[in-house]
């Protein structure tokens, strides 16, 4: 057929569509194309360019070469019963369409095997289905992967797959039917198909497909929202042995879309990013099925753009497409549509959407199967698909609710504003968990890596590490000496401007240093799938030795690049540290700021100090050994950083941490006096408020009890607006409702007019806020509700300047109200002010002594924020109520913040073996019904409230069912603590710091579990007991609240378990 007497292709008019028969659900593939053979004989399903010539295949012709691939199979395998029939080949589309369906016809199971995989994997492939009739294409590749199983498993039978001209007759002519016509003997569920998995961490494994799910998996289209029959869709390079190029071939046939496809050859077309556009634009295809690396280098062409635009979709998977070409094609016009799918289910998209315009990265799950969005508890959500009676999937792995289901270990986000649109995330089982909890995805990171023209590929790695690192292929025109360390260097800093691209993307806690740069070496070259993607666990297991032996040195030498002082003398010292300093945060940092305050974390906090170490034991080891290991948090600025090197240096056996100044009592008041200091008078003329319900004001709702608090004053009736004011980000709606989503809230009350998001600097004059909104605020709010506080407690006093700057801000707000009662200030306070109480418990709700509270600069800093308001309500009549909250015990879906002790002590029982059963009780509270009664305690007379359990449980009713779940003893206190202590030092004699507490979080808490004082008289981890009786007034939800019961112990292990913080099975 010449291109003129085509048009759009052939229209739905001309189709017979086969619903009525599919739906009987009773019916093969190949007895639905020999139903289409007799009627729609004329109807196309492959359209190709074969020399400037347009050519189309019917139904007929090709039913026909089906029969033709039916009886060359049933000549090969004698008549004898039903038997897989692999297919290892490099063949067209078309070819190996009709033989795998004429296989099927001949009564047997083709295997779709891909010939990228090595001799070992297919013969475990042909071994795990008893497989030995091969059908083989004759290109080199696919041939001498043949030879190699041959040799390997003697009773495999080769056999040459047939060719486009031994199934397709020259002249179009048509033969009788063979008489083998889709056996049906093995029954619809029996095996019609045999697939395979990636092989991504393993060995691939045979995924069977039966027949009945075949058909019901072409009727995939029928649930999507445009009408394909008639369309075009551009199929080219689509390899057979891939589910997408089996689903392409599926849907066509029941929903009327005609293939457009690689003209036939042998060897087949490789195709490429040029040849693929072209197969498209010739044969006027409508849709275009391709991957992401290919869209972006269209993206670089205008005249392919051009051409991109008057098509009706581009249709792409296995990998994220870059946003900023994404976004800027979407600008355009362009219909980017993003399909996802896994060969044990199929497609789980929705196939094919409307246009999502600038939403591409998103998408709907197709209601042709059962998908589940299962909470991962941080944001995020695991896609599980429920297995039907009538239809099971291919794979299952668990159960749901009793019925048989598929976890996917896929994981996805909800879009911010519309709830019915995911975007993919990565894989559950590729997040890299540090040391500190922090979490990674490397999809991403690695995608924009592998950008670089210089990297084949990059698999980035830090389980259980501080920090992360990268494994990089060299792209093959690049000669990299393995060994040379002049030839890594250069290869080094040639991708380094790549690397910092991927790290600007990054969030910080997942940044990868120039140091933590592994290149692969050419004797142990990267292992790929039969997807072409590196093998994760399998490469980073085959690099482990030179994985540890990089992190040990980095923990050595930290920043090697910098050169230690010139002179150690002051100046030479400073100068050193500031080049630290600079260079680890990225950024230039004043002589006497607070590092802290400017963004630094404990990541970067451990460079500072190992590279300051290096330097230090080059010029005297004895010096080092006074260095203490908290270095940077007690001496925070360059100068006292500075000041305590030349203590260690000049000092004779005398440990640096005697002249790092503790807190004292008179620093604090001297702190709370300052704070205090020369705070404005109120406005001489008020007026009374207009309004009769509650403006409230709060701070930090992006952080977990914040965010629970924000629901709750959202769902308050007599709550008129919510101002919550979050610090300045990328994203700050998105990170609230991220939040919201993760805690199990009702994302809906962030759409109320009652809620108004506000970026604010809080330790900025007028909050860098504009007049007219600040204006705004000071004539409307009623209550100020101040939650937003670093939580460190390593840190200084002098570290939480900015947020005593913050509290002192919102009391000037509350002064310079016009009306006559002034705004309310609530202030979250903690029951850290008593870390060194005196007082005979149980401790009533009154002011404490400074010295209750020089434990550490957190504690300190909440006590001077608790002296300011007590000064501002007796001098200036400012109402304030404050809130001392306990411990906060996990959110409405059980998950407790992995940072903090407890689960820390949790997990230290992976490696005590034990968990410690002590005297006394605990006052742990959820925070969801504490967030309640926080909102409740908002318009308390009282000036401070307790806001912990009032009906304190067992220590050992809560950590008995843990116990219990783990499957360890419990132990005296004394023995885990000497057991945590055995584990430091067995870390510590085997590798670095880092290495010693990199799967132990307890470690890092050691001084912490040292420090406590086990007595019946306190609650179980010193903490001392606290009166609630005004708090129970204030609050009815405090007042009525259950005591925590075994179920919430349970509860906490679940969700720990489902984040991957404790493993499934200890």
């Amino acid at each position: 057929m010449t291109r003129s007497t085509l048009k759009t292709c052939s229209t739905s008019s001309h189709w017979r569509t086969p619903r009525a028969v599919v739906e009987q659900e009773n019916i093969t593939l190949p007895e639905l194309y020999r139903w289409h053979a007799n009627h729609n004989s004329d109807y196309p399903l492959f359209r190709y360019s074969d020399g400037g010539e347009v050519k189309e295949l019917d139904y007929a012709h090709v039913y026909q070469a089906i029969c033709r691939a039916s009886s060359y199979v049933s000549a090969h395998t004698g008549g004898k019963g039903r038997m897989p029939v692999a297919v290892l080949a490099n063949a067209d589309t078309i070819t190996y369409c009709c033989m795998s369906v004429g296989v099927m016809q001949a009564g047997h199971t083709p295997f779709h095997i891909s010939p990228r995989n090595g001799s070992a994997a297919v013969i475990d492939l042909l071994s795990r289905t008893q497989c030995r009739i091969v059908l083989v294409s004759q290109d080199v590749r696919a041939s001498t992967l043949a030879q190699d199983v041959l040799r390997q498993i003697d009773d495999v039978n080769l056999v040459p797959l047939p060719q486009f001209c031994d199934l397709f007759r020259p002249n179009g002519e048509v033969d009788e039917e063979p008489p083998q016509i889709s056996r049906r003997d093995a029954g619809l569920r029996a095996p019609a198909l045999i697939l395979h998995s990636s092989g991504s961490t393993n060995h691939p494994k045979p995924i069977y497909w039966s027949q009945k799910r075949l058909v019901k998996y072409g009727t995939v289209p029928w649930h999507g929202e445009v009408d394909l029959t008639g369309s075009v869709i551009g199929a080219h390079g689509l390899p057979m042995f891939h589910a997408m190029g089996v689903c392409i071939c599926c849907t066509a046939i029941c929903n009327g879309s005609v293939l457009s496809v690689f003209s036939p050859s042998t060897p087949p077309t490789v195709p490429t990013s040029d040849n693929v556009f072209e197969g498209a634009h010739s044969t006027d295809s409508h849709y275009l099925l391709t991957v992401p690396t290919f869209v972006e280098t269209w993206s670089r062409d205008a005249e392919k753009v051009a051409h991109m635009k008057t098509m009706k979709g581009l249709m792409f998977g296995g990998a994220p497409l870059n946003q900023e070409i994404g976004d800027s094609l979407a600008l355009q016009g362009i219909n980017l549509i993003t399909l996802y799918g896994c060969t044990e289910v199929g497609t789980i998209t929705n196939f094919v959407p409307e246009s999502l315009g600038m939403d591409w990265a998103y998408f709907r799950f197709t209601t042709w199967i059962d998908a589940l969005q299962v909470d991962q508890g941080d944001g995020k959500y695991e896609i599980v698909v429920l297995s039907p009676e009538d239809c099971p999937l291919n794979v299952v792995n668990t159960k749901i609710g009793g019925q048989d289901a598929y976890e996917t270990n896929d994981l996805v986000v909800r879009h911010p504003d519309k709830p019915y649109l995911w975007k993919l995330y990565g894989r559950k089982d590729d997040q890299i968990i540090l040391s500190n909890g922090e979490k990674t995805n490397p999809t991403p990171i690695e995608h924009i890596i592998n950008e670089d023209p210089h990297i084949a590929s990059s698999i980035l790695f830090g389980e259980g590490k501080l920090q992360n690192g990268v494994l990089i292929e060299p792209s093959p025109d690049y000669d990299v000496v393995s060994g040379d360390p002049d030839s890594l260097r250069s290869y080094r800093n040639r991708i380094w401007s790549t690397i910092e691209r991927a790290n600007q993307f990054a969030p910080q806690h997942s940044r990868i240093f120039k140091e933590m740069i592994l290149v692969a070496s050419p004797e142990k070259a990267i292992e790929y799938n039969a997807k072409g993607l590196p093998r994760r666990t399998p490469n980073l297991r085959r690099y482990h030795d030179e994985i540890e032996a990089l992190y040990a040195a980095v923990e050595r030498s930290a920043q090697s690049d910098i050169v230690g002082p010139s002179t150690w003398d002051t100046d030479g010292v400073r100068t050193f540290v500031q080049a630290v300093v600079d260079k680890v945060m990225q950024k230039h940092v004043p002589e006497y700021a607070d590092m802290f305050r400017g963004g630094c974390d404990s990541l970067q906090a451990t460079w500072i100090r190992n590279t300051i170490l290096r330097a230090i034991r080059g010029q005297s080891v004895e010096a080092a050994a006074r260095i203490p290991m908290n270095i940077v948090f007690q001496a925070p600025t360059i100068m006292a950083l500075t000041n305590a090197i030349m203590h260690a240096l000049d000092s004779d056996r005398i440990h640096v941490s005697t002249i790092l100044n503790p807190i004292t009592s008179d620093e604090l008041v001297e702190f709370a006096e300052q704070l205090s200091a020369n705070l404005p008078d109120c406005p001489s003329q008020l007026s009374p408020l207009a309004s009769i319900k509650d403006v409230v004001l709060i701070t930090g709702t992006t952080g977990g009890f914040g965010c629970d608090v924000l629901e709750h004053l959202l769902r308050e009736d007599e709550v008129e607006l919510v101002y919550a004011f979050n610090r300045p980000g990328v994203d700050v709606t998105e990170r609230q409702r991220g939040r919201f989503v993760e805690r199990g809230l009702d994302v809906g009350l962030l759409s109320s007019p009652k809620f108004q998001l506000v970026e604010a600097e809080l330790d900025v004059p007028g909050f860098g806020i504009s007049t007219t909104l600040l204006d705004e605020i000071r004539d409307r709010v009623t209550h100020i509700v101040h939650n937003a506080w670093k939580v460190d407690f390593k840190l200084g006093l002098s570290s939480f300047e900015s947020d005593l700057q913050a509290i002192r801000n919102l009391v000037e707000l509350s002064l310079s109200s016009r009306h006559t009662a002034p705004p309310k200030i609530v202030f979250i306070s903690s029951v850290g002010v008593f870390s060194r109480c005196t007082m005979s418990p149980p401790i009533p709700e009154v002011p404490v002594e400074p010295s209750s509270a020089v434990e550490s600069g957190y504690s300190a800093s909440k006590w001077v924020a608790e002296k300011l308001l007590q000064n501002v309500s007796e001098h200036k009549g400012i109402p304030t109520t404050i809130v001392r909250l306990g411990q906060v015990c996990g959110n409405r879906l059980g998950h407790w913040n992995e940072k903090e002790w407890f689960p820390a002590m949790i997990k230290s029982a992976l490696f005590t073996h034990s968990l410690p059963d002590v005297d006394g009780t605990a006052s742990f509270i959820p925070s969801y019904p504490a967030a309640r009664a926080l909102v409740e305690m908002r318009n308390s007379t009282s000036p401070i409230l307790h806001l912990v359990h009032p009906r304190p449980v067992s220590w050992h009713a809560l950590i008995t069912p843990i116990a219990a779940e783990l499957r360890i003893p419990l132990v005296p206190y004394s023995t885990w603590l000497s057991a945590l202590e055995r584990s430091a030092a067995d870390g510590f004699a085997a590798n670095a710091e880092v290495d010693a507490m990199r799967q132990n979080p307890a470690l890092r808490l050691l001084e912490f579990f040292r420090g406590q004082t086990v007595s019946a008289e306190k609650e179980a981890m010193g903490d001392v007991r606290l009166s609630t009786e005004n708090a129970e007034r204030a609050s009815p939800e405090l007042a009525h609240l259950a005591q925590l019961g075994e179920d919430i112990s349970v509860s906490w292990v679940k969700a720990w378990r489902k984040s991957s913080f404790l493993p499934a099975v200890v």
